[in-house]
């Protein structure tokens, strides 16, 4: 036995670079990089909010910029790993199971949370969605998801299965190129949006803080973010490994997997701003958050993927995933319009078509 090999080959689970033989094992590792992500998003996160605090931009704008990016982070990096280790499906159902989860759970639950709050403290109800956010990057989240899908109807670009052969539907790089312009497209329009709106505080903006050094705060600030990044990176290893050999051994299709299991783990990020926009009377912080989030899950993480390797589409994305993703948003946007809040019967609607979806998805496609 190489004992120097031992301590080597532990590091490499450690990190996420290979799965321990143990089932158990690999699920607390699951569980762990679970935790890792969600502190990390956490550092990430606050730091990314202070710092645009600095620039005095509305809360709404914030979570559909900065924070979303920063909670999008885990999307990527393990949408990214799954590619370069030839596991295309794990890129798009974390991405779309990331949409999914989104809207139907954290936004259907965040509903049902400030009902429960409104009743409690007497207070108003409903999650406020403004028509400005409705019409901008409401308009861009739906853009995004119905362009996908169109996109993933064709065979394009020479992306084939783990098994060697050329899949019948596909996202190819010329595709994912449109998508990263329509991705540059929203940034501009957030820029825009946010340097037209810098003096229009709302009653939930928070004044820039007032530190002695300044320079020791923005360093400060710095290492949380860098501590945040490192964190997500090592947890996005860890639950993409592990869940893969999890989903080989309980033989469901890895598509499935990433769809549930990474799409929750990597979304644990936005639930917390929700949820704790939601507590503290911010709502539009984490509305914002989730739109963005959406946004960037389709236009960035699919398309950085695609770019890498063109990334083979499955049947349950074409038939299932991605019309639900769809009829979730106009759901949203939809149920918003009128009031110009998310309610709490809303939200009931939305948290009722996730679930059926994760039924008909679990009957109808988990061992396809």
């Amino acid at each position: 036995m190489n004992l120097a090999a031992e301590p080597l080959e532990f590091l490499r689970i450690f990190i996420g670079l290979d799965a321990p033989g143990s089932i158990l094992f690999c699920s607390l590792l699951i569980l762990l990089g679970m935790l890792s992500i969600t502190k990390g998003g956490d550092l990430f996160t606050d730091s990314s909010v202070e710092i645009a605090r600095l620039t005095r931009i509305p809360p709404v704008i914030i979570g559909a910029t900065i924070v979303s990016m920063s909670t999008t982070f885990p999307e990527l990096m393990v949408s990214v790993t799954g590619t370069l280790a030839g596991k295309g499906d794990l890129a798009v159902g974390n991405a779309l199971g990331s949409c999914l989860c989104n809207i139907g759970l954290i936004i259907g639950t965040c509903a049902l949370l400030k009902g429960y709050l409104s009743r409690k403290r007497n207070t108003e109800s409903g999650i406020p969605v403004s028509r400005l956010t409705i019409v901008g990057p409401g308009f861009f989240m739906l853009f995004s998801g119905v362009l996908i899908w169109v996109f993933s109807l064709f065979s394009a670009g020479g992306a084939v299965t783990q098994s060697g052969a050329s899949a019948e539907f596909a996202i190819a790089r010329w595709q994912a190129v449109i998508l990263l312009c329509v991705l540059a497209a929203y940034i501009l329009f957030s820029l825009r949006l946010a340097m037209a709106s810098r003096h229009d505080f709302g009653e939930d903006q928070e004044l820039p803080p007032l530190v002695e050094n300044q320079i020791v705060y923005c360093f400060k600030l710095a290492l949380m973010f860098l501590c945040g990044a490192c964190l997500v990176v090592l947890g996005s290893r860890l639950l993409v490994t592990n869940a893969v050999e999890v989903a080989r051994y309980f033989e469901v299709s890895e598509l499935m997997i990433g769809l549930t299991i990474l799409a929750i783990g990597t979304s644990l990020p936005e639930y917390t701003i929700s949820v704790l926009s939601i507590i503290k009377g911010h709502g539009a912080l984490g509305t914002g958050n989730i739109i963005g989030a959406n946004v960037l899950n389709i236009t960035m993480v699919i398309a950085v993927c695609a770019l890498i390797h063109p990334l083979p589409i499955q049947r349950q994305t074409i038939f299932l995933d991605g019309p639900v993703v769809i009829l979730l948003i106009v759901a949203m946007l939809g149920l918003a319009w009128r009031k110009k809040v998310i309610s709490t019967s809303s939200g009931a609607v939305l948290l009722a078509i996730y679930v059926g979806y994760l039924l008909l998805a679990t009957f109808c496609f988990a061992s396809s």
